[in-house]
């Protein structure tokens, strides 16, 4: 097996455990959204064919925070990238804000499962930080009028969290690893099409 394998084996093992998935049809749309390079901001007809002929396009799939420093492979991490500027990169320093997207997909995601919303974006239930205690902790609640007050909620740890979401029906607080959309889900309800059980 030559070093290029066992790259590649290392990656998918590294990707596999980090999370997050998606589909040919979310990377087909994202692409068809994006008319320029990510990094660079080249339209793709302004970026030099590549040498290799066996390759057609210009642009790539990359992920915003590499696999590396714990990026998933949610469609929320992708971004259409020009070969060059994918290739350039490697796994070095990260830069503030791509620290700080690590440090709370690690310390406050649970990687036990995901909602799968209609649009095919996916949730995680995430620890919340209570103001008047700094206690953080998963917030469960019934769900409903007035379910997403602090007076019906309870704070809990990861174990409790997934037995009542799963098992007693408790809406859970969520966030999409990129902390674009966020709110209070439960399975079957508010455009969740799926549950993916992760772990």
């Amino acid at each position: 097996m030559d070093c290029r394998n066992k790259r590649a084996i290392v990656r998918a093992e590294r990707t596999k455990a980090n999370g997050g998935s998606h589909t040919k049809k979310e990377w087909g749309t994202l692409l068809s959204e994006s008319p320029a390079c990510a990094v660079c901001g080249r339209k793709w007809s302004e970026v030099p064919p590549r040498p290799d002929p066996r390759y057609m396009n210009t642009w790539t799939k990359g992920h915003k925070v590499p696999i590396f420093h714990g990026g998933t492979d949610a469609i929320s991490n992708i971004q259409a990238e020009c070969y060059e500027c994918n290739f350039k990169k490697n796994a070095g320093k990260l830069t503030k804000s791509e620290r700080e997207i690590v440090a709370r997909n690690q310390d406050r995601f649970s990687r036990a499962f995901c909602f799968v919303l209609e649009s095919g974006r996916e949730i995680y239930p995430v620890k919340m930080k209570r103001r008047e205690t700094g206690n953080i902790a998963f917030r469960v609640s019934p769900g409903g009028t007035g379910g997403n007050t602090v007076k019906v909620s309870e704070e809990v740890d990861e174990p409790t969290m997934i037995h009542k979401v799963l098992k007693e029906g408790f809406a859970v607080r969520c966030s999409s690893l990129d902390g674009e959309v966020n709110g209070l889900y439960k399975a079957g309800h508010r455009s969740v099409r799926e549950v993916r059980r992760l772990a």
